[in-house]
């Protein structure tokens, strides 16, 4: 089978890129339920995450430019031309958007995991200062991009040698970023995880511990899995760039799609599994009582010993929701 085309390239972006869209649409729908709504209804102003928030509302305009971008591309590749701007003219001002969306959903993302690991640190300074160091030098790479190819009217992506040497550390920079920062935060929890095998927690039984450390163990597999995700694809990116392949259009089409994607799983996933930790123990009484007898069920739902733990269970949800959510 002969290699792809520029064309061919931009219309198989197109196609897995609509598909990717499509799973960033449904992943931002469910986030934006998972930050503003609880168990009982609307949160309050003052409980709603608004940094995770501002992320969230943003994401999908760069997604969403980038995704008309390709689409007004691959017209123009089957039109009377039979080429697009993307293979003639890269510093034009459609194409200094598309490549902008790229750049600046990358940043974000990375931004937005170096603000995680801040977090989940305590806000320490000291922590946090390689993952800032490096997300400077991804927004000073992005800014050099940008400049760079404004000033470049002619060839396509692949063959402009000029952009090569910013391109390549605009995503080495990311990717170390990603690969450190991640590392980092699940180090973190696995910490915290081990100390508290050590350490008891007085007031929770052998069971409530165990499911406590399953939690953190959650989150741990939850934030591995979709920074997995992420650093796959701007590897993928990156190799098919420093190569010289058209796979670079399909893969940076990709990659602005999957950093939503990314960062909406997160968020989903952790709300999820502290709503299944707060109804479990409802839905165990609730079992309960059914198979007690009837004269039972008044002295169940008033045993003190049943609301102690129902609000231990309820805490216990609390904390494993507020550490990783941020």
């Amino acid at each position: 089978m002969a290699p792809l085309t520029d064309q061919q390239s931009s219309i198989v972006a197109l196609y897995l890129e609509s598909a990717a869209w499509g799973i960033f649409l449904v992943t931002f729908g469910l986030c934006l339920r998972s930050l503003l709504f609880n168990n009982s209804g609307l949160k309050p102003f003052s409980e709603i995450n608004r940094p995770m928030l501002a992320v969230c509302l943003t994401m999908p305009i760069f997604a969403t430019v980038n995704m008309a971008i390709n689409t007004q591309r691959a017209l123009d590749s089957v039109g009377p031309k039979g080429i697009s701007e993307q293979f003639t003219d890269i510093g034009s001002p459609i194409e200094l958007v598309k490549f902008s969306c790229v750049n600046l959903q990358t940043l974000l993302a990375d931004g937005i995991l170096t603000y995680r690991c801040w977090i989940v640190y305590g806000k320490s300074w000291m922590i946090a200062a390689a993952p800032i160091l490096l997300w400077i030098g991804v927004l000073g790479t992005t800014i050099t991009n940008i400049y760079i190819l404004s000033t470049i009217h002619s060839e396509a992506l692949t063959v402009a040698t000029k952009l090569r040497p910013i391109v390549t550390s605009f995503w080495v920079i990311s990717i170390a970023l990603n690969v450190i920062t991640t590392s980092l935060i699940v180090l973190r929890i696995f910490a915290v995880d081990r100390k508290m095998v050590f350490q008891p927690i007085s007031g929770l039984s052998i069971s409530r511990r165990e499911r406590r450390f399953s939690a953190l163990q959650r989150t741990m597999r939850i934030i591995i899995e979709s920074g997995a995700i992420y650093t796959g694809i701007a590897i993928a990116t990156f190799a098919t760039y420093v190569s010289g392949s058209v796979g670079v259009y399909i893969t940076s089409a990709l990659e602005v799609q999957t950093a939503g994607i990314a960062f909406n799983l997160v968020i989903i996933r952790v709300h999820s599994r502290t709503y299944e930790e707060e109804t479990k123990p409802m839905t165990a009484s609730l079992r309960f009582n059914l198979r007690s007898r009837p004269w039972d069920a008044e002295t169940s739902l008033t045993n003190p010993q049943d609301t102690r733990c129902t609000s231990d269970d309820k805490e216990l949800g609390s904390d494993t929701r507020t550490a990783p959510s941020r």
